[in-house]
């Protein structure tokens, strides 16, 4: 089992891309054949209208009643994602490990919309001072394990994927006494941009989504790796997404019986700093939110720093499929919408 897993995590070229990108490679134009972007944007004037009236607006609106918006306008939005939605049904369909029928796919698609849409009003809900009150619970599993590694006294790497709960779950966490650094993308992907708002809407969503995470750090930060490592020598908790392929060294691997590019980074941080490693899952909505952390994985030790990879990363890509494959519809990155 071991060897098979090492020959999946060998060294590939960086031009292979992950299967998130494989269909945009190959229906890539030429250079000459690009057209210019548009100025403004259909997603930019959604996302204009999220983080500005409609921010300021629904801040006085509660929970139910943000719900019923929701649910009043999943219709309309489900139709303006059907590309999206098309997109994630086809990527659940070629990924061999996913375990998706053609006959679950598309009903699997919607959910995957309809999260978006209700992630999008708990982004709003989490801002709020008093979020704890309209926050329903249904079930946070295995604080013992978390309980368990810090008591280890080298820190807790905490490790989950882009799931739709993950930033309520972060946010409700801290409130309890469980706060963690969380290593993430200050300027995450927001689809197609036009040349006029592109950059401005991605600016302010950095600020709105900052305000949100709150305790974090940018994994391009020149400090990055060192308050990675000073919080962990502290005792404290780490948030890193697995899934995440940022990073400047890169491993290629099978996840799903599909290419992925994994950061070797995460792994070098459990070298480094000899910290436990405890994956989390989350799922639901700030109505029924679920919170589930796993026992801390064995990790193997090695001299070489690929070794330690070599060794370690397939632990946590099977910790990983195994949450996928179990909650599909959470998973964010099926699509970007």
């Amino acid at each position: 089992m071991a060897n098979r897993w090492r020959m999946s995590l060998t060294r590939m070229p960086d031009t292979k891309e992950s299967f998130l990108n494989l269909s945009q490679a190959a229906a890539a134009p030429s250079a000459s054949s690009v057209s210019p972007a548009p100025l403004v944007t259909v997603r930019d004037l959604l996302l204009w209208l999220y983080l500005f009236p409609l921010q300021f607006f629904f801040r006085f609106v509660s929970r139910d009643r943000l719900y019923q918006i929701g649910r009043a306008s999943e219709p309309l939005l489900q139709f303006h994602y059907r590309k999206g939605r098309k997109k994630a049904e086809n990527r659940m369909l070629a990924t061999p490990g996913s375990g998706i029928s053609a006959g679950e796919a598309p009903r699997i698609a919607c959910q995957f919309v309809s999260n978006a849409i209700f992630r999008a009003l708990d982004n709003l809900i989490v801002r709020r001072p008093a979020f704890l009150k309209e926050l329903r619970l249904a079930e946070v599993a295995g604080l013992e394990h978390i309980e368990w590694a810090r008591s280890q006294g080298r820190g807790v790497l905490v490790v989950t994927g882009h799931f739709s709960a993950v930033r309520v779950s972060l946010r409700y966490l801290a409130a309890i006494g469980y706060p963690m650094l969380v290593v993430r993308s200050y300027y995450p992907s927001v689809g197609p941009a036009g040349r006029l708002s592109g950059r401005l809407v991605k600016r302010r969503l950095a600020k709105f989504l900052h305000a949100i995470v709150q305790d974090e750090v940018d994994h391009k930060a020149p400090d990055c790796t060192l308050r990675i490592l000073q919080r962990l020598r502290s005792g404290g908790l780490v948030n890193i997404m697995l899934d995440a392929s940022a990073g400047a060294r890169k491993v290629n691997a099978s996840m799903l019986g599909a290419p992925w590019r994994f950061s070797a980074g995460i792994v070098d941080i459990v070298r480094l700093s000899g910290c436990a490693v405890v994956p989390m899952l989350c799922l639901g909505r700030s109505s029924d939110l679920r919170i589930i952390f796993s026992p801390a994985l064995d990790i193997v030790e090695a001299r070489e720093r690929d070794e330690f990879v070599d060794a370690n990363l397939p632990t946590l890509v099977r910790c990983l499929e195994r949450q996928i494959a179990d909650h599909p519809a959470e998973w964010v990155l099926w699509a970007l919408l």
